[in-house]
């Protein structure tokens, strides 16, 4: 008798390698420690984002308009975390491209979006140079999205609309509208041919598809009628969507739609009640969905299935000890695959960083396991931005995960030793899919992690393949990353008297020189106290003696040839000439040199020629704008009457035009001694708050005024053609009209308005859009009521200082200079500074003017005796390339 044994029956049900999935909590020396989120999270984004190098993520929310940012691996305890500023409002969301490690764009409550470059080496202390800026937007910026699959292209979501950006031309390409209420998430479809928005309808959340390229919806469904926020995420390059939400009784939900079917669910999860908003993520490889709600501690962890139940819930359900504020997944090229780690989650918590790995259990993990890491997507865009915009679609590109196949030169990791020494760290075992362990209580980051780098020659860690190039809006400048720096405390004037607040906001309320300076006070009579930069310290409040105008004061400024020289234009239509005594006033002035008297209604600004000495434009209120030889106390020019008053004038820097911007809203060019008309003229900003005008070089200007929606503008125009401005920058809402400064030495436009603490700046680069593009900023350390320039004599050259400026605060007077960052600062820097004209000579007298002569003034050069240059100094006849007046020695 022979026995034969029976074939085994096939079983009904797939076995999945993934179901059986664990989670695996990193030791706590692995953590970023001693965060402090805060509590208040005001947006629907994760507040933390992952790229293969770096993470970025909400810090301190209380510091309006900054987030944080560190390497990848980084862990310990951190003092301080460095910062990426230059929003105004909270930070609702950021994102890194997939193809740029060092690439992130952030969105805010400001309605502004920006886009990042982060430095080479990581972020240092605050950085603030945002690469590009897009917006004003007509809501804050909910939400940013990266196009998965072509280069350089970005969605935006604020208010009820998805714009499509081209990032590398700045350029608007798509806006998807339709929305009744805030789009609260969008997601692209794998190969981004689609995208799928959220939104709250009429007290509804409504899905819709659509088709960006043709502006399109080709479908929407009702998804969840409770209140809270909703999520949407689309399953890699599937038909199936998934979005998470709330129903009436509040139950958290994720339901799973088929976009060829939308009348229905597929099927639909609940996930139990919750307070805080969802989140979502999915690895395309593995087909593992992970859920979680902010303010809960657990993470769901489902495998999307082609048949029922469709959304297999594992069943490792983790549960942390404390809630989420956010999370983030790795990118899959970032995993520890020797360790069989699927998917990395980073979670962030109230005080701390947590990364979370999921892991597959083997038997041994000497080997690659390619059956639990088939190849993923390379990180190489499958094409360019403009591709995708006339159409095509593409799939990435894979690599393999096995770093077997890369060149691997692992360093030996290492750690304290508590003889003071370091000793290595043996690799990680199967056991324990944790990193080498780094030193307890520092801030340092490890290279390991036991994560192997396939990349060629690199460290056994993360799998990468060749970088696409960065962005060419990325430019390359000596200013870009330009410094400031409060004076110290003891060059300051303290005890300042309450200032006046009835100067018109478009008026001087405050002037400097390289000797004093002036700011209205809130005094009787319209008194204006001028203090020496000479004499810091505290004054005495009960005896500040001033100028006593009797009437008060519109616009005021000094004779920049004559220091002691100080011009008033006041409310009794007449214009005072004052003459400060040398050393400073030392009792009240009650009457001045002598009036102008040429007006019949108050005017209300004043502009010195910038050559000519003692030649003054004057506009009021009467329309009347004329041009006073100041020596003969006469009308010398009388132009045409303005239709509204004047915002602000400005004199060309080779003192032949002058131009006006006024309440109409045009902008005016004159030749004041050829025509009494307008020789051009143009439409300036539409809002109507007030603006200021100042001149880049003989045919530049720029304009700062307001957007209809009060957004404050910087508005380039080229002077031969006025019909449109050549490129619109805009910042924030504040109803301050920027006071600008042009330097054209370095081509920096500092604006800064009263009742800001940021001084601002951008460079001028003629040839490139758009022209004035982003450096550093500064934050005060307060606000300040005025700001004026100084002469770039007084720049202290040994320490690379390019500008100096006088602050007016509340009760005192405080400098701050710029410098540009240099290693070898004991050398002349002479690729800073150029020859700089003397601005406080004159080139000629107002007679010569008047009679059609034309001079600028002479060069100089700033190189101190015995220092040794860089380079060979510039010739003064240099300064005649683009974005630089023409000099002469």
């Amino acid at each position: 008798c022979i026995y034969v044994k029976p074939a085994c029956k096939m079983s009904r049900f797939k076995t999945s390698k993934y179901k059986n999935a664990f989670s695996y909590v990193y030791k706590k020396e692995f953590w970023v420690n001693d965060l402090n989120v805060g509590s208040n999270l005001k947006s629907n984004g994760n507040h933390i984002a992952a790229s293969t190098d770096y993470i970025a993520f909400t810090h301190d929310c209380t510091s309006l308009g900054s987030f944080a940012v560190l390497p990848l691996e980084s862990c310990g305890r951190f003092s301080s975390f460095p910062q990426v500023a230059g929003h105004s409002g909270f930070v609702t969301d950021f994102d890194f491209s997939p193809f740029h490690p060092r690439l992130l764009a952030s969105g805010a409550e400001d309605r502004l979006a920006k886009l990042w470059e982060l430095p080479e080496g990581g972020v240092s202390g605050v950085y603030n140079s945002p690469a590009a800026t897009f917006g004003p937007f007509e809501a804050r910026v909910e939400s940013l999205l990266f196009h998965p699959t072509a280069n350089n292209v970005l969605g935006i979501s604020a208010d009820k609309t998805v714009r499509v950006w081209d990032v590398e031309h700045q350029a608007e390409k798509y806006a998807l509208g339709g929305h009744e209420d805030v789009v609260q998430s969008f997601s692209w479809h794998g190969n981004g041919s689609m995208l799928a928005t959220i939104c709250k309808d009429n007290r509804e959340k409504k899905l819709r598809l659509f088709d960006p390229r043709a502006g399109s919806c080709t479908g929407e469904a009702k998804v969840y009628s409770g209140l809270k926020d909703s999520r949407v995420l689309w399953l890699g390059d599937s038909n199936r969507v998934l979005t998470a939400g709330f129903s009436i009784t509040r139950d958290a939900t994720l339901t799973l739609w088929d976009v060829q079917n939308m009348g229905k669910p597929i099927t639909s999860v609940t996930l139990g009640s919750s307070t805080g908003g969802p989140m979502l993520f999915y690895d395309e490889d593995s087909k593992i969905v992970f859920a979680a709600m902010k303010s809960e501690a657990t993470i769901h962890f489902y495998e999307l299935t082609e048949k029922s139940p469709y959304l297999s819930q594992g069943p490792h359900v983790y549960r942390s000890p404390v809630a989420h504020k956010g999370m983030a997944m790795v990118p899959k090229r970032a995993v520890d695959v020797m360790a069989g780690q699927v998917v990395r989650l980073l979670q962030l918590t109230q005080n701390a960083i947590v990364p979370i790995g999921y892991h597959v259990q083997r038997k041994s993990y000497s080997e690659f396991h390619q059956d639990l890491f088939p190849d993923t997507a390379s990180g190489v865009p499958a094409m360019t931005a403009e591709q995708w915009f006339q159409g095509a679609n593409a799939q990435l590109s894979k690599v393999s995960l096995d770093p077997a196949k890369y060149k691997k030169t692992k360093p030996k990791a290492t750690q304290e030793d508590p003889d003071g020494g370091t000793s290595p760290i043996s690799p990680i075992s199967p056991t324990s899919p944790t990193s080498p362990t780094s030193p307890t209580g520092s801030s340092t980051t490890s290279s390991s992690r036991g994560t192997p780098d396939l990349t060629p020659g690199g460290a056994q860690g993360k799998a990468r393949t060749r970088s696409p190039k960065l962005l060419n809006i990325v430019r390359s400048s000596k200013f870009r990353h330009i410094e400031g720096h409060a004076m110290h405390r003891s060059t300051h004037i303290d005890k300042i008297p309450k200032l006046s607040t009835t100067v018109p906001g478009d008026s001087n309320s405050f002037v400097v020189n390289r000797d004093r300076v002036a700011a209205a006070l809130a005094m009787a009579g319209g008194q204006i106290g001028v203090f020496e930069l000479s004499k810091p310290g505290r004054l005495d409040t009960d005896d500040v003696p001033t100028l006593q105008n009797t009437a008060n004061v519109m616009d005021f400024t000094f004779d920049p040839f004559n220091n002691r020289r100080l011009v008033v234009a006041c409310e009794d239509a007449r214009i005072r000439v004052w003459n400060i005594p040398e050393g400073g006033l030392t009792t009240t002035l009650t009457e001045p040199e002598f009036f102008l008297i040429g007006h019949q209604e108050k005017p209300n600004a004043l502009a010195f020629h910038p050559q000519a000495s003692s030649l003054l434009a004057s506009a009021g209120y009467d329309g009347r704008l004329l041009v006073w030889n100041v020596d003969t106390q006469k009308v010398a020019i009388t132009l045409d009457p303005l239709r509204e008053p004047l915002f602000a004038m400005a004199w060309g820097p080779d003192g032949k035009h002058l131009a006006t911007i006024s309440k109409d809203h045009v902008i005016r060019i004159y030749d004041p001694r050829s025509s009494t008309h307008p020789v051009k003229e143009g439409a300036g900003p539409e809002g109507s708050r007030g603006a200021r005008i100042v001149w880049l070089d003989d045919n530049h200007l720029v304009v700062s005024g307001f957007s209809k929606t009060s957004v404050r503008t910087l508005s380039l125009y080229d002077t031969r053609d006025l019909s449109t401005p050549k490129s619109v920058i805009a910042t924030n809402i504040s109803p301050a009209t920027f006071i600008p400064y042009y330097d054209p030495d370095t081509r920096l436009l500092f604006v800064s308005g009263k009742g800001d603490n940021t001084i601002l700046a951008f460079e001028y680069v003629s040839d490139k859009e758009p022209f004035l593009h982003d450096v550093s900023p500064y934050g005060c350390g307060s606000l300040h009521q005025g700001i004026g320039f100084l002469p770039k004599v007084v720049c202290d050259v040994k320490r690379v200082e390019i500008a100096r400026a006088i602050r007016l605060c509340q009760t005192s007077v405080e400098g701050v200079f710029f410098t540009v960052p240099r290693a070898k600062t004991e050398f002349f820097q002479d690729d800073i500074y150029c020859e700089t004209r003397i601005t406080w000579e004159p080139a000629l007298t107002a007679a010569e003017w008047l009679r059609g002569m034309n001079a600028t003034q002479r060069c100089i050069s700033l190189h101190p005796k015995g220092m040794k240059p860089c380079e060979a100094l510039l010739p003064c006849d240099q300064m005649s390339q683009p974005g630089h007046s023409v000099v002469m020695k």
